[in-house]
């Protein structure tokens, strides 16, 4: 047989097959044809010698902000760099996306979320489900697959944040929630909140560790509180981020307050004045950065420079603080319970175009003390967030498998190839850019049919989030 590409004496990873061991891996067609220890290279139009790396399945990036202001194809070309080759933006709008997948795509997989808040989607904090169940409805039609609640950022009355989650539950799209409502921020009580007003329904908890910063009680206990609610919360599919910064706006309301509730917790734990005068002070003293486009990728600015740019910005500029406790990090990164399972699905970034795309750079490291194996940590970044929503032909290296294949350094954690569909989309930080694909339902694909942009269809009854976690565990 005539394959595509072979690569050529890799260590590869592949937990879902319990496969870690010296191989030839064969491509065509856009699909995994072969997975030997020699496959004849005369068969093959190109083959790729990739002996001192790790080849794994391709980086599944459970949530990510790929649109961000000013941002326009940084955050595809950042992924893409970071060895991701499907990732689930939880803001959109999938407009955006759409209208950015074939210039920007650089051969990305992307599924959005619609994001809905008071002003989007809605027009306040308290909505009534037949306003609800139109924007849901609207936002599956025009290609999203579901729906982000940003609670934590722009909170909502408790009781529309459970029609939300019951009404796309009914209509099958995927929910997902960063917790936060009028009543309880975005912290431990937040968190067990959300898990209430899911009432036993499938839910995605948005960044586990987020909600473990010390806001309530200090980060270990809050921590340990986060895992015993996920333990008995088998409803609840979840992820967690390795890095110490957050994301988060540096918009300010009429009143002079910072829009985001996020922000305003930030300010308060660092001890600044909860105002645009404490906010632009954490700016200056470095407690806060902000990021912006500088060149190819987004990029962090502290300081002088970041204030000055906030201020030409109008204060509608994107900031981060560094919120995220170490301990916290580690725990729901690498926790398991009584069976051995993780109680934190997946290793995400919430990054994208927010410069923190550190799941291998930050991964390799905890499999070299010893806190993940290289299996965990590829299970945790490729297998188990592609069964999240469903991706079934993704995570894995089985034959007919997507050849989606991320070929890593093993030493430094940092990609060298990313290959999406069987497509070479980067190697050694050189970017190919092929055509993105959009990740949509049956529903929405009835729309970007007539938009003719690739795209794949989820059956997200497949899912994780709506068939369980029971024909999983296979490790």
């Amino acid at each position: 047989m005539k394959y595509d590409l072979i690569l050529k004496n890799g260590m590869v990873v592949d937990p879902a097959n319990n496969l870690e061991n010296t191989c030839d891996i064969a491509i065509s067609h856009g699909v995994i044809e072969k997975v030997s220890s020699e496959i004849d290279t005369s068969q093959a139009d190109q083959v790729m010698d990739v002996s001192e790396y790790l080849v794994v399945p391709g980086i599944v990036d459970s949530h990510v902000h790929i649109v961000r202001e000013n941002s326009k194809a940084a955050g595809y070309r950042m992924l893409i760099r970071a060895g991701v080759t499907t990732a689930i933006d939880f803001k959109g709008p999938v407009d955006r996306v759409i209208d950015e997948i074939i210039p920007y795509g650089y051969g990305l997989n992307v599924g959005v979320l619609n994001s809905i808040f008071p002003g989007n989607g809605i027009k306040d904090i308290k909505a009534s489900k037949e306003e609800i169940k139109d924007t849901v409805n609207k936002d599956l039609a025009s290609g999203a697959l579901g729906i982000k609640i940003i609670g934590g950022h722009y909170p909502l009355e408790p009781e529309t944040a459970q029609k939300i989650i019951e009404v796309t539950n009914k209509e099958k799209g995927y929910i997902a929630y960063h917790a936060g409502t009028t009543k309880n921020g975005s912290n431990i009580k937040g968190m067990e909140e959300a898990i209430k007003l899911a009432n036993g329904l499938p839910l995605h908890l948005a960044h586990i560790n987020s909600y473990c910063r010390g806001a309530v009680k200090n980060p270990l206990e809050e921590v340990k509180m986060a895992l015993e609610l996920l333990k008995k919360s088998p409803n609840i599919v979840s992820e967690s981020y390795l890095a110490s910064i957050n994301g988060t706006s540096g918009e300010i309301d009429d009143k002079g307050l910072p829009k985001s509730h996020v922000t305003r917790n930030c300010l308060k734990m660092f001890g600044y004045e909860v105002n645009i005068d404490g906010l632009g002070k954490a700016i200056l003293e470095k407690a806060a950065a902000v990021y912006i486009r500088i060149g190819e990728e987004m990029k962090l600015i502290w300081g002088q420079d970041a204030y000055d740019i906030w201020l030409k910005k109008g204060y509608n500029a994107n900031v981060c603080f560094s919120v995220n406790p170490s301990t916290s990090i580690l725990a729901c990164a690498t926790a398991k319970d009584d069976n051995g399972r993780f109680i934190v699905d997946a290793i995400s970034t919430d990054g994208g175009a927010i410069p923190r795309n550190y799941i291998l750079t930050y991964g390799i490291p905890l499999v070299k003390i010893g806190a993940l194996s290289m299996k965990e940590l590829i299970w945790k970044s490729s297998y188990m967030p592609a069964q999240m929503f469903g991706l079934i032909n993704k995570g894995h290296l089985s034959i007919g498998a997507d050849a989606d294949i991320t070929v890593v350094n093993p030493n430094n954690g940092k990609a060298y190839m990313t290959i999406v569909n069987g497509k070479v989309c980067m190697i050694d930080g050189y970017l190919i850019n092929n055509p993105g694909t959009l990740l949509t339902t049956e529903r929405g694909s009835r729309y970007i049919k007539k938009l003719k942009i690739p795209f794949k269809d989820i059956n997200l009854n497949q899912s994780i989030l709506y068939k369980g976690r029971k024909e999983i565990y296979i490790n």
